[in-house]
Formats: structure tokens, sequence, C-alpha cells
């Protein structure tokens, strides 16, 4: 991942990818986690494709409140998914990790269209930010369990693992857990990503504001009801896991390494990828440097 990152092609090498590592973390360390039993090769090429994602995601999506910009850049990385050529060159990593020839015809569809779905999801949610819009929590839940894309993490079990057969994928079986994951994984980012150092406009795309409008309650009441939701849809899922494991253990022993191992990750960055208004960077350079 350093050599990548050496490469040249994205202009990348900022202060704070030097120091902390940040996208190749999210490359290899993030990877490892969710994906201890894959084949280590496809995951050398997911390592890759992670990072570009997180790059992508956080400088253009994240850290962005123009909405015409977003857009032109979602509409290249659906042009990536889909191989096409006359893309903006920072896709071009896209659309080669999607052309590479590890994939079967099945696997890749998979993924695209999870990856989709993310990409709608994350034009929406932008789009509520940007238009200042008032959704209920429940609206912007639905939104946010597919805008950090935990269902692309789970579609791409079934490009790594061989014994995963793609029926499974099109039963439908799968489809609340997935859900649950990505609720979990959304207020436990809203939680660490509050009142952190970025551009987003939290007052409406934000679970903490979105509870306290709506409950009409004070901050410390609406931090409190986020962290019961999430250990609330903690259990859900733990419970969803065991009913499905009857009929699919093999794929729900890989589910719960992509959701502890989530869990995990963003527990052990919290301090690096989502650094608060009122704490010092210079705390976090000593001992951190990656490259």
């Amino acid at each position: 991942m350093k050599n990548f990152f050496k490469e040249g092609f994205f202009d990348v090498m900022t202060e704070n990818t030097q120091l902390y590592g940040d996208y190749i973390a999210v490359g290899a360390q993030y990877t490892a986690y969710i994906y201890p039993l894959g084949n280590i090769e496809k995951i050398k090429s997911i390592c890759s494709y992670y990072s570009v994602w997180a790059l992508i995601d956080d400088q253009f999506f994240d850290n962005s409140v123009d909405l015409v910009d977003i857009f032109a850049k979602i509409k290249d990385f659906k042009g990536a998914l889909n191989e096409e050529t006359d893309i903006d060159k920072l896709f071009f990593p896209i659309a080669n990790f999607c052309s590479e020839v590890c994939w079967s015809k099945e696997s890749k569809e998979i993924f695209k269209l999870e990856s989709n779905k993310y990409l709608d999801e994350v034009l929406f949610q932008r789009t509520i930010e940007v238009e200042r819009q008032q959704v209920s929590l429940e609206e912007y839940m639905e939104c946010r369990a597919y805008d950090v894309a935990m269902p692309v993490m789970y579609a791409l079990l079934w490009h790594l693992h061989d014994d995963l057969p793609t029926s499974s994928y099109y039963s439908g079986a799968f489809t609340k857990a997935f859900k649950i994951s990505g609720y979990t994984i959304g207020l436990l980012l809203d939680l660490y990503s509050y009142k952190a150092k970025k551009k987003e406009i939290k007052e409406y795309a934000h679970v903490v504001k979105i509870i306290q409008r709506s409950e009409n309650c004070d901050e410390q009441s609406a931090i409190d009801r986020a962290v019961a939701l999430f250990y609330r849809y903690s259990q859900e899922l733990e419970k969803e896991f065991n009913r499905l494991e009857e009929d699919f253990p093999t794929e729900v022993r890989y589910f719960r390494y992509v959701q502890s191992g989530s869990i995990r990750y963003c527990n052990e960055n919290r301090k690096i990828r989502y650094l608060k208004e009122n704490e010092a960077d210079e705390n976090l350079t000593k001992g951190r440097s990656i490259l």
C-alpha cells in the first residue's frame, strides 16, 4: 500500500496522509479486519480499491457541499463501475478494479448493484444536507444504512470466497441483516464524527441533530438516544445472524467478520479520521508516521 500511494498518480500526499497513513489504513488495515479469510491476491486488489474509494468519499463527498460537483463525481464513479473509458483519470483505478480478470460475471454484478445503491444514497444524504431538508429519524437512517456502504462490504464476500453461491445473495435473505448492519455503523460514525473537522452541515444530516429536533431534547439526551439505538440495533443484528445461521452458516461466518471488523476499525481510528474541533493534531503525530 505504501508503494501504491507513492506512485504519484493521485495528489494525496497531504500531511494527514503522511502522518497517519489515513487512506492506506482504510485499504490495508480495514480490509484485513473484515476479510481475514479471503483469497490473498484478491485481498491485495481490494486494499488498493478501498484506499482510492476512501480518498474519493472523504475528499469529494464528505468534505464537500457542492452538489453539482458531487453529482458529477458520482456520475464518473458509476461510469468507472461500468468500465467506461471517457471518465476523469481520478476514477481509472475504480474501472481497473472492475475490469480485473479474477471476477466472475455473477460476483461483479452483485458488487455493482450494491455500489450503485451506495452512490445513490450518498447523493441523497448530501442533498438533504446542502438543501437543509428536515427529514425524520427513520428517513435518515434508511439513507444512512446504504450511505456508509456496509452492503458493499458484504457484497464483496461473493467475490472473495468460492464457497458462497451467488444464489444465496439473490435469495433476498440477507437484506434485513445488511440494513441493520448499516444502521449500527452509521450511528457509530455519526457519533464519532460529531463536531469533527469536516465541512458537513450537521444540522440536517446527522443523527444527533435530527434526534434533537424531532424529540425536542438537549444535546446530551440526543447523544444518549443515539448510543442506545446503536446497542439496540447491535442486538437485533445478532438475533438476525443467529436466525440466518441455521440455513446459511458459511455466509454468516463471513458476515460476523465484516461487522465486528468494521466496529473494531472505527474504534481504533476515531482519533485519526474523526478528530474533534477542539482537539490538536500535534498530539497524534508521535509514533504514527506511516510513510
